[in-house]
């Protein structure tokens, strides 16, 4: 799990550098709806709507190859600190820790 987490991360930090869209990790799950996020301050504002995302990843013959899925949307509901922020997802939506969101517009 560490592992892999720690490949997320990675993948994420590289796919980032190039782009301006806002990315974080889910660091800690509240309860159901609701969790910290790795996300900067300046990068986010209460109220900003994010899309929750997973890895769906298969190994075969050696190689492991992994997806991004779509797992659901929330929205920002408290800046806790320089580094994070909470995010109530929506009603039904299934997540965990090492997941990631972006940040998106409507």
């Amino acid at each position: 799990m560490k592992t892999k987490l720690i490949g997320l991360l990675l993948i994420l930090t590289a796919a980032g550098g190039c782009s301006t869209m806002h990315r974080g990790v889910v660091a800690m799950k509240i309860d159901e709806n609701s969790a910290h996020v790795g996300l900067n301050k300046s990068e986010v504002a209460v109220g900003d709507h994010v899309q929750l995302y997973g890895n769906k990843c298969t190994n075969r013959k050696g190689d492991q190859n992994c997806q991004k899925i779509s797992k659901g949307h929330g929205v920002i509901t408290q800046i806790l600190n320089d580094d994070y922020a909470a995010v109530k997802f929506d009603s039904g939506v299934a997540f965990q820790e090492g997941d990631f969101i972006e940040k998106h517009s409507h």
